[in-house]
């Protein structure tokens, strides 16, 4: 009797040590650049835990120009360049709605070379609808900060649509759950190089809605939601973006584990 006690209780102990070691914990930026998108900022933020994931997040404003600026908001090479901001401090950079850029102005330049950098060291970068309407230094719409320059693709002036699912969009599990007539879409990913893992397309123009794009141990993911009128139809998106995107960062590298499962929500920091 004693002994089956013993035994029962190790395996106890084991499969506590197994959950704890898979619970871990993920610092996530969030870089907002228009006003218009707090919203989806919220929403992101939302999400303090995911099965056995925490999730910490940072937001730093962005919008220093553009048709909403924010307040207060930083240039993103100023900080990086001062060491107030580096990016290896998190395992996701959001960019919602209009995020690297929109009417005409680009909020990426001078920290492409550090985006492409965390990528490629296992981070994944999640955005939203961009405008077509910015170009980088190089006069490429995208930007420097995705490997366009390898990867080409480029950004369409479109409005809302109806969207439908790959095979590999439904194996992602981001869809799961979501009402897909519920999300409002804009400016969309096209001419993708064969390298952009399609997730979903517009029914409109047989574009893609969703992308995933594999660099180096890391990824960039995009669904063109527009966060004015997406939400709250996105919400479960928003999670199951978290979700998938913390899948890919811990296959890459154990995240910092979580040494109990907390009870409350993450913590959640704001600056700027």
């Amino acid at each position: 009797m004693r002994k089956m006690v013993f035994i029962i209780g190790l395996c106890l102990s084991i499969l506590l040590v197994g959950m704890n070691a898979t619970a871990t914990e993920l610092d996530v930026l969030i870089l907002v650049a228009d006003s218009s998108a707090q919203i989806e900022a919220d929403a992101v933020m939302s999400y303090g835990k995911i099965g056995a994931d925490t999730f910490n997040y940072t937001q730093v404003n962005i919008a220093t120009g553009g048709t909403r600026p924010i307040d207060g908001s930083v240039i993103l090479a100023d900080e990086v360049n001062a060491g107030n901001l580096d990016f290896s401090d998190y395992n996701i950079i959001w960019l919602p709605w209009n995020g690297p850029g929109h009417d005409g102005d680009y909020f990426m330049e001078g920290v492409e070379d550090n985006i492409l950098s965390f990528v490629e060291q296992g981070g994944v970068v999640y955005m939203a609808a961009f405008d077509d309407n910015f170009t980088d230094a190089n006069g490429s719409q995208i930007g420097g900060w995705m490997p366009i320059d390898k990867y080409p693709a480029t950004v369409s002036n479109t409005a809302d649509s109806e969207l439908t699912l790959t095979a590999e969009g439904e194996a992602t599990g981001i869809f799961d759950g979501v009402d897909l007539s519920g999300l409002v879409l804009d400016d969309n990913f096209a001419n993708t190089d064969p390298a952009y893992i399609i997730l979903a397309v517009r029914d409109d123009n047989g574009e893609p809605a969703a992308i995933q794009l594999n660099y180096g141990a890391g990824a960039y993911l995009g669904v063109c939601t527009d966060a004015r009128s997406t939400f709250p139809a996105a919400e479960p998106m928003v999670g199951n973006i978290l979700a998938y995107a913390a899948s890919i960062v811990s296959a890459v590298t154990p995240v910092e584990p979580v040494d109990k499962l907390p009870a409350t929500w993450g913590d959640m920091k704001s600056e700027y």
